[in-house]
């Protein structure tokens, strides 16, 4: 499959349920005011399925919402829109794995250091618990340094858009080691 396609189709089918959207956000008021119906019943069912219209959009826009750089040494990226952004060195990154494939597809790294982010956390149990995988290295690495700390950040937003942003990862952490199911991906996204 063309990820590079499947990310044109992912934007075109999200302007598409934005628009929607926003058409029947402003049709039904628009509507009743035609209509003449200014009964108590009516303007509060309008208000309720306005204030659900503006709630899917909202989660529609953070679902889908991913921006990344680079720019040669650290990685930036924002999972949301008005959170703020991770930086991440890239000689930090210690591994990286990938979970799941199209647009579920989540990205899993593990770092050695925070590098001034406090949404960045630590490995504990329960994230060692949810991803096997991850935990059977992690484990490997403990053994060789078992007095350092090591963080995590799970990316699960951006749809086909992490397939990118997998790439650019494997092109600037030079240094970090790729599970097999994360350079599948890589090469799904470059058609190899």
């Amino acid at each position: 499959m063309d990820i590079n396609k499947a990310i044109r189709k992912q934007e075109k089918s999200h302007k598409r349920f934005l628009l929607f959207l926003g058409f029947i956000f402003f049709a039904m008021p628009l509507v009743l005011f035609l209509a003449n119906k200014f009964s108590i019943f009516f303007m509060l069912y309008l208000a309720i399925i306005e204030i659900l219209i503006l709630s899917a959009i909202i989660a529609s826009l953070s679902s889908n919402y991913l921006k990344y750089s680079c720019d040669g040494y650290k990685l930036k990226i924002k999972v949301r829109r008005f959170k703020e952004e991770f930086n991440i060195i890239c000689d930090k990154v210690i591994f990286v794995h990938t979970e799941g494939s199209g647009p579920q597809l989540s990205i899993v790294m593990i770092l050695s250091s925070r590098f001034r982010n406090k949404k960045i956390n630590e490995i504990d149990m329960a994230f060692l618990n949810k991803h096997i995988y991850v935990s059977h290295y992690y484990y490997k690495i403990k053994k060789h340094q078992p007095e350092d700390s090591f963080f995590y950040i799970v990316i699960n937003k951006g749809g086909y858009h992490k397939y990118k942003l997998l790439d650019m990862i494997y092109r600037s952490c030079v240094k970090a080691q790729y599970s097999s199911e994360a350079v599948e991906n890589i090469k799904q996204y470059r058609n190899l």
